[in-house]
């Protein structure tokens, strides 16, 4: 019997592996990424204030004013060091997509590949912590770093004004009463005033979504008799979502207060208790600007080999008995929203 992966098996094989989103690193993240060769860093968490300048006589001396608020803190970033085992049964039989007697399946070859898709999978992963990590701190202003022998909070003092909870009749889950056109109007008036960056787009969870398209301000009419729908983009009444790439989704514009509606359809599933959870909460709406300061930081490697910052560290060695290799990537990222008063994150439901 031929098995599946023995190398005289002559069909290929496609890859079934989930690709990586990353569209909160991508729109808000987006600076050049800034490494560091100390274990800890320093960061200034910008607390604008919008200050006139005073008048003074002009036979006086200057009137000293203050520097542009921020909160200095420090920050040991998160450490993540994934890593996978190589044995001689997995270099020895067929990989997916190899037909058989292929002049390229040797051993050595079959090894080099195995190793190149490790660490292709490795970098997925500690990827997709780094934009679970940005999505934590857009959220809440706080990002856990929970894991063995770690158990931490880095928080960017975001204010509770920027962390509104609706209830009763003002949940959109009450589509008669609730006012989400106004609630957004408000949340992004807070936004503004605080950081003097007004929110350009809202990411909502896939069950604010659907109950924003519910509420009779949404839906119903404005007084000139044209319903919000027109204030959307959309055709003949009716909400035409466009797919983006990223697992991105984009339902239309507000016109009237200047801001674009997404959703953002992506999980992941939870090193602690391997659950899949949706990545942006099914009742949260996230208020951003991608102009804010949010940089990707990365902290020194822990590692005698390593002799230079850099984000990604990979890692590769040999055992005896039993023979396998093992090969490692380590990182120290800490996504960093900066200006975390730019942000708004609203519990709709």
């Amino acid at each position: 019997m031929i098995e599946l992966y023995e190398t005289r098996t002559m069909l290929g094989m496609l890859e079934d592996r989930k690709p990586v989103r990353t569209f909160i690193l991508d729109t808000f993240f987006n600076r050049p990424e800034v490494t560091f060769n100390t274990e800890a860093v320093d960061i200034d968490i910008i607390k604008g204030r919008r200050r006139l300048a005073p008048f003074v006589n002009p036979k006086r001396q200057g009137k000293l004013v203050e520097k542009r608020g921020f909160i200095s803190r420090t920050f040991k970033p998160a450490y993540v060091k994934p890593k996978m085992i190589t044995t001689t049964d997995e270099i020895l039989k067929r990989q997916p997509g190899n037909i058989i007697y292929s002049p390229n399946s040797g051993p050595a070859i079959l090894a080099a590949q195995e190793m190149g898709k490790n660490f292709a999978e490795l970098d997925e992963m500690i990827t997709r912590r780094e934009e679970w990590m940005a999505v934590q701190g857009l959220l809440t202003g706080e990002i856990p770093v929970k894991g063995e022998g770690v158990d931490v909070v880095l928080g960017f003092h975001m204010e509770a004004t920027h962390l509104p909870v609706l209830t009763g009749g003002d949940l959109w889950s009450a589509p008669t009463t609730a006012t989400p056109i106004t609630d957004l109007k408000t949340w992004k008036r807070i936004v503004a005033k605080d950081s003097g960056i007004s929110p350009s787009l809202a990411i909502m969870g896939l069950g604010a979504i659907d109950a924003f398209m519910k509420c009779e301000e949404v839906i119903g009419t404005t007084g000139g008799g044209k319903n919000i729908f027109n204030m959307l983009r959309v055709n003949m009444g009716q909400i035409d979502p466009r797919m983006l790439p990223n697992g991105v989704t984009y339902y239309g514009t507000l016109n009237e207060i200047g801001l674009d509606i997404y959703t953002y359809e992506e999980w992941y599933v939870d090193d602690i208790d391997e659950v899949e959870y949706a990545l942006i909460p099914s009742n949260k709406v996230l208020l951003g600007n991608p102009v804010a300061r949010c940089e990707k930081l990365y902290g020194a490697i822990k590692d005698l080999g390593a002799t230079a910052p850099v984000p990604r560290f990979p890692k590769t060695w040999e055992e005896n008995d039993p023979s396998e290799r093992i090969v490692m990537l380590q990182s120290s990222p800490l996504p960093a929203p900066l200006e975390i008063d730019a942000f708004l994150t609203a519990t709709v439901l």
